[in-house]
């Protein structure tokens, strides 16, 4: 038997597990852009009944040491936050009449950018 991919209490989100739970900026970003709107629709109406039960099953925890599939919600979560702005304001994948988002280069954060230098 295969391991689950999120906690027991949040089984019912694993269908998106695969494609959503990115826990990179850069790769969220990707995802965003590269869907559709029909596709981040579905995934904002599946996750935002759960955002509130996600925050409170994941507040005790110390985020830096996650087992694997808390991080695998955490990383729903932050999906979800990252696109809603798609959702409830721009009506767009994209941020409409804004700069190509070819433009902008995510980088990653700075303690991981200050411990490679």
């Amino acid at each position: 038997m295969s391991e689950s991919l999120l906690p027991p209490a949040f089984a019912h989100l694993e269908p998106y597990a695969r494609d959503w739970a990115l826990g990179e900026e850069a790769a969220r970003n990707t995802k965003r852009l590269s869907s559709t709107m029909q596709e981040l629709r579905t995934y904002y109406d599946a996750l935002l009944p759960q955002v509130e039960s996600i925050i409170d099953y994941l507040r005790p925890m110390p985020l830096d040491s996650l087992a694997d599939p808390e991080q695998r919600l955490l990383n729903l979560a932050m999906t979800f936050m990252e696109i809603a702005p798609s959702i409830e304001i721009f009506f767009a994948v994209d941020v409409p009449g804004g700069f190509e988002a070819e433009r902008f280069k995510i980088l990653p954060p700075f303690a991981q950018t200050a411990a490679q230098s």
